[in-house]
């Protein structure tokens, strides 16, 4: 009798992946010792719906960096914005109100400028189960795998680019840069948090690769 009201109460749930619209975002869950337990979200379209996306790190500083750019990039706006006002009323000189334009913009370019190469996410082109089992067995990982690399620009906006991680090369380690593993794209740079990387036996394993690249 029991076993009869279980089955009573069983209602369908499955719903094939292409009723959805590409508006609709399904979540992945954020792979990594590292990256919290957030999710990132992933637009499914009727015509590829095997795309899957799994973010595998996520920088220290990523959210902070953003606001501070963010912050600064509005009151070097405010600051140009009030030159050619100042400059309209004649009563302060004009030398000392482009300096007074060139230090509100000062910030926000320093800022950009020492954290232009900072990587605020990494994502793989692949599902969970995938990561998590490659996390186990590092050696499985090769260089055709296809990677979205997040930066942010000078505004606070975020920056993605993709490539094969076949194509990253890696960068000599100075002094400055100890604390980062330092990967080249083209005339692109970019640099991760080195404890995160050694710290997670799935980034360890991306980094070896294209530290094989080197040798190609």
């Amino acid at each position: 009798m029991l076993l009869s009201r279980t089955r009573c109460c069983v209602r369908p749930t499955s719903l094939h992946v292409q009723q959805y619209s590409t508006s609709k975002q399904l979540p992945k869950n954020a792979a990594g010792a590292f990256t919290s337990n957030k999710h990132i979200a992933q637009t499914v379209n009727a015509g590829d719906a095997t795309l899957n996306k799994t973010l595998v790190y996520i920088g220290p500083f990523a959210e902070t960096m953003q606001r501070y750019k963010m912050v600064a990039s509005l009151f070097g706006a405010c600051g140009l914005c009030a030159v050619p006002a100042l400059l309209s009323t004649g009563q302060a000189p004009a030398l000392s109100v482009l300096f007074a334009g060139a230090s509100a913009v000062a910030p926000a370019v320093f800022i950009h400028w020492y954290t232009r190469d900072l990587v605020t996410r990494l994502m793989v082109y692949d599902d969970v189960k995938t990561v998590e089992r490659q996390r186990r067995r590092p050696r499985e990982i090769t260089g055709g795998k296809w990677i979205g690399i997040e930066t942010c620009s000078a505004l606070g906006r975020p920056r993605e680019d993709t490539m094969w991680l076949s194509d990253l090369r890696p960068m000599a380690v100075s002094n400055n840069s100890a604390k980062t593993v330092n990967w080249r794209f083209k005339n692109r740079r970019f640099a991760l948090e080195r404890a995160v990387v050694e710290a997670d036996p799935f980034l360890l394993g991306l980094d070896k690769v294209v530290q094989n690249n080197n040798k190609l």
